[in-house]
C-alpha cells in the first residue's frame, strides 16, 4: 500500500524574533489523498478561488468560508493529522548544545512531501 504524507512549517526556527515555530503533517492513503486533492480542487471552483491555505496570510473575514469548508472537510477524512509547536528559546538552546547550526536543526525537522511504501501508515 502507497501512503502519501504532506509536511509544512510556518515561523522557521531559523529566523530570527519569532518566539514559535510551527510543522503540521499529515497523511493517507494514496487513494485517499487524490480524493481529498481532487474535492478541494472542485471547492475553489465553487468558491471563485485559485488561492492555497496560508493561515499567516489570513487577514480578511472574507476568506472565512473558504478556510472553514476546507478544514472541515479535511478534519472528517481517514487522514492522520500531527501537529508540533517548537518554542525556538528551547530549540537554539537545543542546537547549541549539540553543536547544530539553526539551518542543520531545522532540516532534522523539516522533510519534502514523499511517497512510502509501508504495510502500516505512521503515527
Amino acid at each position: 500500500m502507497i501512503y502519501n504524507i504532506y509536511f509544512d512549517e510556518a515561523n522557521k526556527i531559523d529566523q530570527p524574533g519569532k518566539a514559535n515555530s510551527y510543522y503540521g503533517a499529515y497523511g493517507g492513503s494514496e487513494q485517499t489523498m487524490i480524493d481529498i486533492t481532487q474535492t478541494i480542487q472542485r471547492m475553489y471552483e465553487e468558491l471563485g478561488t485559485k488561492s492555497e491555505l496560508h493561515f499567516r496570510e489570513y487577514n480578511h473575514d472574507q476568506h472565512l468560508k473558504k478556510y472553514f469548508e476546507v478544514l472541515h472537510y479535511i478534519i472528517n477524512q481517514d487522514v492522520n493529522i500531527n501537529i508540533l509547536i517548537v518554542d525556538n528559546t528551547e530549540a537554539h538552546s537545543i542546537a547549541e548544545q549539540l553543536k547544530l547550526t539553526m539551518m542543520e536543526l531545522r532540516n532534522l525537522f523539516y522533510m519534502t512531501d514523499c511517497k512510502m511504501k509501508c504495510d502500516t501508515c505512521w503515527k
